[in-house]
C-alpha cells in the first residue's frame, strides 16, 4: 500500500544555521550565506526532525542552496538521520553550475539516495515519489 504524500506545510523554524520548512514527508533547508555545516551545528535541528518524523513516517531532506555555504562531507557518515529507517534520502537544489562539482563529492559520502536538481519543484516531486515507495 502506498503512503499518501502531500505538500502539506507544517511549520517553519529559524535556527542558527538557517531556515527550515517542514512538510508532511520532507523538510527544506535554506542555510545562511557562508555557513559551514558540521554535526555540532545540527544539534538544534535533530530534535525537531525527531519530533516531526520520529513516528516512522517516510521523509527526505531537501537542501535548497539559494545561499553559498559548505558542508563537511565526512559528517554524512555520522549524521543522525541515517540511523532513522524512515529517512529516504537527500536532495540538493543548486542554481549554479559551479557548485555541481562539490555536490558530486558530497554524493560519495551520503549513505542514502542522493540527488540534485536545478529547481525546488523537481526536488519536491522526487521526494513525494521516494516517500511513497515501500521500504
Amino acid at each position: 500500500m502506498r503512503t499518501k504524500v502531500t505538500n502539506h506545510f507544517i511549520q517553519k523554524y529559524d535556527l542558527n544555521l538557517g531556515t527550515y520548512y517542514f512538510y508532511e514527508n520532507y523538510f527544506v533547508a535554506e542555510i545562511n550565506e557562508g555557513e559551514v555545516i558540521n554535526l555540532e551545528k545540527l544539534s538544534d535541528l535533530i530534535p525537531i526532525v525527531l519530533e516531526h518524523y520520529g513516528d516512522g513516517r517516510p521523509f527526505t531532506y531537501i537542501s535548497d542552496r539559494i545561499n553559498s555555504h559548505a558542508i563537511t562531507p565526512i559528517d554524512y557518515l555520522n549524521c543522525p538521520l541515517i540511523s532513522m529507517e524512515n529517512f529516504r534520502g537527500y536532495a540538493v537544489v543548486t542554481y549554479n553550475k559551479a557548485y555541481e562539482m562539490s555536490i558530486h563529492i558530497e554524493k560519495h559520502f551520503a549513505q542514502r539516495p542522493f540527488f540534485y536538481f536545478n529547481n525546488l519543484q523537481d526536488a519536491t516531486d522526487w521526494s513525494k515519489e521516494v516517500t511513497t515507495l515501500p521500504q
